[in-house]
């Protein structure tokens, strides 16, 4: 593939609509403040430092000296009990995403605080509804350095001396970005939190912020809806098996997008089914019709095979989208790779009881 069909590939991925768009992760629950802000301090100890690593579109442009789609996020948040109250909750963190696309180097580099107030719906301390916001400040670029225009070929190959004859707007922008959201969670104690259960509601951009790199112009980032269900099963008392189904759905402006799958939960200690355990499942992703084809309607486009291990508090997450899209001939079902760290601890004398959900 030449450099011309990259950047007309990558000018394809990152036209009008892409403009409008999220960076997305397969592995969402694995940054929950991107996801929802009411997830904010949503786990169980005192404090969380989390990453995750999303590698894209590597068998079309592998063989080629241009960087990679990646998108990397790291967060850390903390869960403490207001004063007088140890039902209650207080979550804060703080999250923040890169996202960097093709040989322009489309990206985008952001950081948002988070702030969450989980109320106790019941005496056990296990039944919350828990309200988020989050705010912070984004830049926005590209390097018009690596683009490469129809009037800079001289017939016979790429001159950088030629005039391309574009109109070319500023390569870095700020904006800021306020985005809230619901959560509600309920975990049974009568089997150590087996059971548990959950749903949660974002907004995402609030302000809806201008994205244009043209002064005077405006295209502004639509609002996010994303919604999220999901359960922990267990498959039986003497099990040591439990079955998590989970389903998100989320709308952008024309952009749609919903996951659903589950997966198996094998712990290892019967006494401890919230402590160290492996799971394993797939995932389809189904998203709307590229808008530009007119063809309308939803589509495949991805199978996602995921596997986790919980160990003494560390979290390590691995998945791998197979892409079964209009790409496909172009991908050869190789789609993206995420890899995702994250470890829980509690301080000695304050360790939150909190029994949470299974993510």
């Amino acid at each position: 593939m030449s450099r011309l069909l990259i950047f007309v590939f990558a000018a394809m991925l990152l036209g009008n609509d892409a403009f409008a768009q999220d960076p997305r992760f397969s592995q969402y629950n694995a940054a929950p403040q991107i996801l929802n802000p009411a997830m904010t301090g949503l786990f169980n100890g005192n404090y969380r430092v989390s990453a995750i690593y999303r590698s894209q579109w590597r068998s079309i442009l592998g063989d080629e000296a241009v960087p990679l789609f990646r998108t990397f996020s790291g967060s850390f948040d903390m869960r403490f009990a207001p004063i007088g109250n140890m039902k209650d909750a207080f979550g804060v963190g703080v999250v923040f995403l890169t996202d960097k696309a093709g040989e322009a180097e489309f990206g985008t580099n952001q950081i948002n605080a988070s702030f969450a107030y989980h109320k106790s719906l019941s005496r056990d301390a296990n039944h919350y509804v828990t309200l988020g916001i989050q705010a912070g400040a984004a830049q926005r670029g590209l390097n018009y350095n690596n683009l490469r225009f129809g009037n800079q070929f001289d017939g016979e190959g790429f001159d950088p001396n030629l005039i391309s004859g574009e109109v070319i707007g500023d390569d870095q922008f700020m904006f800021f970005d306020v985005n809230a959201g619901l959560m509600w969670y309920y975990a049974s104690k009568k089997n150590k939190g087996r059971f548990n259960t959950y749903a949660g509601f974002s907004l995402g951009h609030l302000n809806t912020p201008n994205q244009s790199f043209y002064e005077g112009q405006n295209a502004d980032l639509p609002m996010k809806y994303t919604g999220t269900v999901g359960a922990s099963l267990p498959l039986g008392k003497r099990s040591q098996v439990d079955v998590l189904p989970t389903l998100m759905i989320l709308s952008q402006g024309p952009a749609f997008e919903m996951n659903l799958g589950a997966m198996a939960k094998v712990f290892f200690d019967k006494s401890d089914p919230q402590g160290n355990a492996f799971y394993v499942g797939p995932y389809y992703r189904i998203v709307g019709r590229d808008n530009v084809t007119d063809k309308g309607g939803i589509t495949s486009e991805a199978l996602i095979l995921a596997a986790r291990l919980d160990y003494i508090g560390f979290t390590l997450g691995v998945s791998y989208d197979l892409n079964f899209s209009e790409l496909t001939n172009a991908t050869n079902t190789r789609g993206a790779f995420e890899l995702s760290l994250a470890y829980v601890g509690a301080f000695k004398k304050n360790a939150s009881k909190t029994i949470c959900p299974s993510f």
